[in-house]
């Protein structure tokens, strides 16, 4: 039986997709932007298990775009206001912590029992992101991630017998994760085209300064796409645009 909370979703999805998200259990490494929004609206949806890793707090600067952020938050760890925020939604949410993040150390354990991959790690500790690509690869799963672009958004799936994020992003295969600190994700490789008021001078400015402007119109259409994608996919009914192909969704 559908739960009420549920039930709006009937006449979009069956009872048995329905109960097949009930059944799922996505896993989320970064619970700021993406992350965050992509958790909410997974819960919305009756997603019935998640796992949620971050071991950053929220700061006054979040609060313009980050789910859960609010001057209530501040100061308090990421996953648990996060957390709190999601069982207010779903109090039958079971929720996996990992308040110190994820690593090489920690990921087996991190990836276990998961249907699907969401990367929403902070785009400078792109180290961390390549050790949950490698692993999530080995184990077979999809993983998804997305960026939001002023007043729009792209969204990456990588499959585990695609082209994997190594060679998306012409990065060597062989190098160790220590070999890989200091190196970001090429900007250029998010999206097919940047908007008009972005130049490729301004986003390596950004990153030289690591305060990278964002708003929250993009980060909550990064979030949508990313889910309807993963949602879609889960149940079978439209595999995701895969990398080297992107999703890519812009305003001007």
């Amino acid at each position: 039986m559908i739960k009420e909370q549920f039930s709006r979703n009937l006449g979009i999805m069956s009872e048995s997709e329905i109960q097949k998200l009930h059944d799922t259990k996505i896993v989320i490494a970064g619970c700021g932007c993406i992350g965050g929004f992509s958790a909410e609206l997974l819960a919305r949806m009756g997603v019935g298990k998640l796992v949620l890793a971050d071991p950053d707090v929220f700061d006054v600067s979040n609060i313009n775009r980050q789910c859960a952020a609010s001057f209530n938050t501040v100061g308090q760890l990421k996953v648990d206001a996060l957390s709190d925020h999601l069982l207010a939604i779903n109090p039958e949410l079971e929720i996996t912590r990992f308040t110190k993040g994820v690593n090489e150390e920690n990921m087996d354990e991190f990836l276990q029992d998961a249907d699907y991959v969401i990367d929403a790690i902070d785009y400078f500790c792109f180290p961390d992101a390549i050790a949950l690509h490698r692993a999530a690869r080995k184990k077979g799963l999809y993983i998804i991630t997305a960026v939001a672009l002023g007043f729009g958004a792209s969204v990456l799936t990588f499959a585990p017998d695609g082209m994997d994020i190594e060679e998306y992003i012409g990065l060597p295969k062989n190098l160790t994760i220590d070999q890989i600190k200091g190196i970001t994700f090429p900007a250029s490789q998010y999206a097919s085209y940047l908007p008009s008021y972005v130049t490729e001078e301004m986003i390596e400015e950004f990153l030289t300064k690591k305060t990278i402007p964002t708003i929250s119109v993009g980060q909550a259409l990064g979030p949508g796409s990313l889910v309807s994608h993963l949602v879609l996919h889960l149940l079978d009914r439209k595999k995701p645009v895969i990398v080297p192909e992107k999703f890519q969704i812009q305003f001007e």
